[in-house]
């Protein structure tokens, strides 16, 4: 578990989703932003799911 806490991979993915978090609760951002911030998100989100840090040498 703590390979898994310190991979920077996994920390992306949870900053990714303070971020799509903090769009729900800006409703002043322009909604094409909102939209291309939580594709973006997602992408950074299963890229976080995908990655094994117990393993350095696969994915």
């Amino acid at each position: 578990m703590k390979n898994r806490i310190k991979s920077p991979v996994v920390w992306l993915a949870v900053l990714a989703q303070v971020g799509i978090i903090t769009a729900l609760f800006v409703p002043e951002m322009e909604n094409t932003v909102k939209v291309v911030g939580a594709c973006v998100i997602e992408i950074l989100t299963l890229f976080g799911i995908l990655n094994n840090p117990a393993d350095s040498e696969n994915f």
